[in-house]
Order: structure tokens, then sequence, then C-alpha cells
């Protein structure tokens, strides 16, 4: 399967003909990640939902300086903008100048709305709309976590997708796409792929299909387009490489892998169980071990938020030897999930 068209950049149409529900688009800069999917929707007429993260942002893409048609009404000769449709959601409507002013013409293109605040829509209908896309989902560093980000995103397909295949209908078409900021993202979390993701990046393997789940995952590792830009001048600039391993190379550089280790459990002594994971103590040493695989008997807490403060609480002294870099983990799973209780 070739996930690329002629051009280079990401072949859209060809990954929505695989008829997968959940689609996770991740790859460097400018590959054609939103161009392609917006060029998509319009030239074959689908309305569908466009989403971002937060409501800042999605009023922000809804000004015309932010507007993501912008380059396509540049290249296609459109004219699609951006309407407020009430406080919390917009729409993209091909936008026409009546006395000097543009104004919306005709139905709704897309429906633009927020994670962070689709709850808030009772009554949603998007029943008309085919398609989900839910753009920038992966944040960048220094971004706000949204609480309980992977469940929102959850409640929101529900929201959209409401009772269609109950119906016999199919269900909405989902494409999420990002930039490789971090695989420890809470989507990746909350869907059980950062393993996927870390076996795909070891392996250098481009794209995963899940039939069983309905989830389509591609990782843009070997894009022309990225090579291309490899010889621009910001790329050509120099300092640091960890823009340019996340921006053209498709790496999730803000994760660390490094203390990855297969240890004998037999050699440790359960300490705590929180979530998914125990951590142990080596029975000679100062050391400490972080396995999914829990050997002998300990306290255990659970991954809800009462649980994750009570354990912090306590086990606080654990996270002094992550400082320290005396802890060792089975797998980068282990690391992930470590990171996320200790939030």
């Amino acid at each position: 399967m070739n996930i690329y068209l002629d051009s280079g950049y990401v072949d859209i149409r060809g990954i929505m003909q695989l008829g997968l529900p959940f689609n996770f688009i991740v790859g460097g800069r400018g590959t054609g990640k939103t161009y392609g999917v917006l060029e998509a929707m319009e030239e074959d007429k689908r309305k569908f939902i466009y989403m971002r993260r937060t409501q800042t942002q999605a009023d922000l893409v809804s000004t015309p300086e932010f507007n993501p048609y912008k380059k396509l009404n540049t290249d296609k000769g459109w004219n699609i903008g951006c309407a407020k449709l009430n406080k919390m959601a917009s729409a993209f409507y091909e936008m026409k100048n009546i006395n000097g002013k543009l104004k919306p013409e005709g139905e709704p293109k897309a429906i633009l709305l927020a994670l962070s605040t689709i709850a808030n829509m009772r009554g949603f209908d998007a029943s008309d709309c085919e398609v989900f896309i839910y753009d920038e989902f992966i944040p960048e560093s220094h971004e706000r976590p949204i609480k309980e980000e992977g469940k929102a995103f959850k409640n929101a397909y529900e929201t959209i997708n409401r009772n269609r295949e109950l119906e016999g209908k199919k269900p909405v078409q989902c494409l999420c796409l990002s930039n490789s900021n971090t695989m420890t993202n809470a989507l990746f979390l909350e869907l059980g792929l950062v393993k996927k993701t870390e076996e795909m990046r070891r392996r250098g393997q481009e794209y995963s299909i899940m039939k069983e789940r309905g989830i389509g995952l591609f990782v843009l590792r070997d894009s022309e387009i990225s090579q291309k830009k490899s010889d621009t001048a910001l790329y050509k600039l120099g300092g640091s490489d960890e823009f340019n391993r996340m921006a053209l190379g498709n790496e999730f550089v803000t994760d660390e892998i490094g203390r990855i280790k297969s240890r004998n459990l037999l050699e440790y002594k359960a300490v705590v169980t929180v979530g998914e994971i125990t951590i142990y103590k080596h029975k000679s040493k100062t050391d400490l071990y972080v396995s999914t695989h829990l050997s002998g008997m300990c306290p255990q807490f659970g991954s809800g938020e009462i649980d994750r403060s009570r354990f912090k609480k306590k086990y606080f002294w654990i996270w002094s030897y992550y400082m320290k870099d005396k802890i060792e983990f089975e797998e980068y799973l282990c690391e992930i999930l470590f990171n996320k209780y200790f939030e």
C-alpha cells in the first residue's frame, strides 16, 4: 500500500477508501494532511465536522487570517470562510461579497467545534455530517491538557455519530491529524496505541491496519515533501536537531527512550501497583524497576483521579528516584504510564 500521491503528499482519499471508522494520520509538517482532507471534502461535496482541541484554537481558525482554507482558496480560486453559529460553534461557507462585505451563502460546508466545549452542546444534530476531522489532536508541550481528554474525544464522537449504526447506516469516519509531537498524547493513551506506535517506530513501519478495532494508524516517515524541505532555510539553520526530527523525520522527539531494560522479577520485591504498572525495588540494590506484570503482594491503587492522588502522596519518594535516573522500565509504555500517574 502506498500512502502517498505522486506529488509526495499524503493520499487522504486512499486512506479514506479503506473504510476504517478511525484514522490517525501523524506526520511531519507540510505533508498535506489538513490541506488534503479539506480539498477532498470540498471536491467530493461531503459535509463534515472540523474540530480543534480548545475553544481558543477554534475561535482562531474562524478568523480570515487563520482560516484553514486560506491556501486552498488561493490555489483553487475558492472563497470559503467562516461565520459564527453561536458562542461555541461556527461553520464554513462559500462567502459572497455583498455591499463590500463577505457574507455566508447557502448551506454550511463544515461545522467548526472544539473538544473542550462540545460537551456543552446538548441535542446537537450532526446527522448530515459523514466525516469527523480532528485537526492537531496531539498538543505541543506548552499546551495545557484537557481533563480526561481521551474520554472527551470518545464523548465527542458519540455526540456526532449518535445512533446511525443502529439505524443501519455507516459510522461517521473520523480522521485525526497531527504533527508527531509526542507518543504520550491523550488519545493514544486512551486507545492503547502507544505500544503499537513504538513498535512501528522500531520497525520503520509507516502504517498499521487494525480492522478488528476499526483503526488505521499512519505515521508518515518517508514523505518526499519532508525530504525536499530538509534543504530549505529553517532546516539548514542548525543547532538542536530536535525540531527537525519532529517536523521532517516524524520522530516523537519529546519522548525519552533509554531506560528500557528486561529484568528478572525474581530479583525484585513489589512495592506498589498503580493502574496498569507495578513498581519494584531490587532485593540487594537501591534501584527500582517498573513492569506491567504483578509478581508478589503489594498495596494497589487504581488509575482514577482520587487513587492517583493517594498514590502520589504516599509514594512521592519514588519520583525522586526517577529524577535521579535510578529507575528502569520493562517497556516504553511503562515509562509513559509512570509519568501519567505522577501528573
